[in-house]
């Protein structure tokens, strides 16, 4: 019977959590030890032998510890922290540093800026010019949607759909990865200004269609494809963040299949703003969906879970699915890479990978992990020397504002390169880039007030159906666009000084 009970009682431990089997054996002990001492009489023959209890505690409890570590261990090896290859791609001719480096901002409080301009809309209050970065709010959407443009044009050249949204699902994730440490401000567009890019036989094309709510709207073209955003930011404070809503809705049309891609941009968020250092994260999801193939990609950028930290959470993870169906995982560092492999791979490793990753952010250099079965797709470009001590511009961001020969005649003067006050912030002259900037603010104003022609948008409509692109832009006619940077510089900021209390 004894033999009986110590084999059912090891069963049924087997069975218990860790800390049941242990409240278990000592209650078990107590007992065989208050028959020894009290009644100087063996233990009844229904509470297991001491011994019996090693073995009990030894297969039910290090065993099955032991199993999972082995386990454990050996996943852990598939997933090696590597180092991710950063291709270099530098415009042939563009300069490769700032003008004037400046180094990082500590000890500022963004507070100072926020607490004055408590209960007003957000998208109207002034931030001072030290807090800007050399670049406009259309400039940074060429960024986002014209450096990692190659990836749409490969989608094109891919027969199978699951392909297709792969690489459009990377292209939606690589356009974030120009606000990794991007703390500072962009200059506001004025009403009615522009900008374009060109590259790799596409084109990008922007305009500021409102102020008061800001809209800024935009257009791509290139062999194969066109797409149109449109983005309405809006600001609020909550606490000790500050959070900025893209309202950035987008719309991809690969004309070859007739496909039409729509997705949201995720919500940003500016933690330590009253207290501690500032850092960003992104949050919410992004739902990258196409009904002509039944294909979806759900990218999560939460930092719930695991995944919750002080300091910027790089990770984003989700699936493609077909109906309901997972068929791919897809997963990545927004800021570095993004790669893709069966939806089992990425369920199966999750907690792994999640581990993996936290460490290899926390590593020197430019560390991914990457999981069994997988294709990188997509990887940041390689970063400029001294990046922190240049507003951490990338080599694209760099060019941005440079007047290239090929250009000179033929931009508008509403084209965001000829801002005075921007080259006067980028040779570190904040005196005159703020005179520069209230002047030709107030030059807007009075435009706004007088109204008509001189406040309605020149290349993109409203209709019934939303903004549409007026692609008589690249006729370049630009004859009766108004120049709304006006003056030369000594009198824009002569003028300012004037009007100053």
């Amino acid at each position: 019977m004894y033999n009986s009970f110590t084999s059912l009682t090891y069963s049924f431990t087997r069975a218990l959590p860790f800390p049941r089997i242990v409240k278990l054996s000592c209650k078990c002990i107590l007992i065989q030890s208050h028959f020894a001492s009290l009644f100087q009489i063996p233990p009844p023959p229904f509470l297991p032998s001491l011994h019996s209890l090693h073995f009990l505690s030894f297969y039910s409890v290090a065993l099955p510890f032991l199993a999972m570590k082995s386990s454990s261990s050996k996943s852990l090896e598939m997933l090696i922290i590597t180092e991710v290859n950063r291709p270099s791609v530098i415009t042939p001719g563009q300069r490769l540093k700032m003008p004037r480096e400046v180094p990082p901002r500590e000890g500022y409080s963004l507070w100072e800026i926020i607490k004055p301009n408590l209960g007003r809309d957000f998208s109207r209050f002034k931030v001072p010019v030290n807090m800007n970065e050399p670049v406009t709010m259309l400039q940074r959407l060429a960024e986002s949607y014209m450096a990692y443009i190659d990836l749409i044009l490969k989608a094109i050249t891919k027969e199978a759909p699951i392909e297709r949204m792969e690489l459009i699902a990377t292209y939606a994730i690589s356009g974030l990865a120009t606000n990794r440490n991007r703390l500072t401000k962009p200059f506001n567009p004025l009403l009615l200004e522009t900008f374009e890019y060109q590259k790799d036989g596409c084109r990008f094309m922007s305009e500021q269609v409102s102020n008061h709510p800001p809209v800024s709207l935009l257009h791509v073209d290139g062999p194969g494809f066109h797409l149109t955003a449109t983005v309405s930011p809006k600001v609020s404070f909550w606490m000790n963040r500050l959070i900025c809503n893209p309202n950035s809705v987008v719309k991809l049309v690969l004309t070859h299949t007739n496909e039409v891609y729509h997705w949201e941009t995720p919500t940003c968020t500016i933690w330590n703003v009253m207290l501690g250092k500032p850092y960003m994260n992104l949050s919410g999801n992004s739902i990258i969906r196409c009904p002509s193939t039944g294909y979806e990609a759900r990218l999560n950028f939460d930092s719930n879970g695991g995944w919750s930290q002080r300091t910027t959470d790089l990770h984003v993870d989700g699936y493609i699915n077909h109906g309901k169906v997972a068929i791919r995982g897809i997963y990545g560092n927004w800021s570095l890479y993004v790669a893709t492999c069966p939806a089992h791979s990425l369920k199966d490793n999750y907690n792994l990978w999640q581990k993996a990753f936290l460490k290899s952010v926390s590593e020197k250099g430019d560390k991914g992990v990457i999981l069994p079965q997988s294709t990188v797709l997509w990887s940041a470009f390689k970063l400029p020397d001294r990046y922190e001590m240049q507003y951490h511009f990338t080599y694209m961001t760099l060019h941005l504002n440079e007047i290239p020969p090929s250009l000179k005649s033929v931009l508008p003067a509403t084209d965001s390169r000829k801002r005075p006050d921007m080259h006067k912030l980028e040779h570190g002259q904040l005196e005159a880039a703020c005179d520069c900037k209230e002047y030709i603010e107030e030059a807007q104003r009075a435009r706004r007030k007088e109204g008509g022609k001189r406040t309605k948008p020149k290349w993109f409509t409203h209709g019934k159906d939303g903004w549409t692109f007026n692609t008589s832009y690249w006729d370049r006619k630009f004859d009766d666009c108004e120049d709304i940077f006006e003056g030369p510089n000594g009198a824009v900021i002569r003028t300012a000084r004037e009007k100053r209390p």
